[in-house]
């Protein structure tokens, strides 16, 4: 499992803001290939939600272009992702992750 943020950068709803909106869970594939997404929404409106596909949160949630998905952990899906570059950091949480337990 990796976790991330859901960053917004425009908010054309109006309703969750700008900045870090949510928190992503990402699990391991399952057989049929679904790598399912638990995203906790944040703010005034919290809520928990599932995708099965990060893809797909995106396609729905993304308002194009306009919110990304910033990871906090490596991939431990991909073997090429723990292989950073020699100086790269690793997003730091924006938000304190501890006080949002996942």
């Amino acid at each position: 499992m990796r976790r991330g943020e859901l960053f917004r950068y425009r908010d054309p709803s109006g309703v969750r803001g700008t900045g870090v909106v949510g928190l992503v869970v990402e699990f391991p594939p399952n057989e049929d290939g679904l790598q399912w997404i638990a995203l906790k929404w944040l703010g005034k409106f919290p809520s928990l939600t599932f995708w099965p596909s990060i893809e797909g949160l995106l396609e729905v949630h993304g308002h194009l272009g306009a919110s990304e998905v910033r990871w906090l952990d490596p991939d431990p899906f991909d073997p090429e992702d723990g292989d950073m570059e020699p100086g790269a950091e690793r997003a730091e949480p924006l938000v304190d992750v501890g006080m949002h337990p996942i």
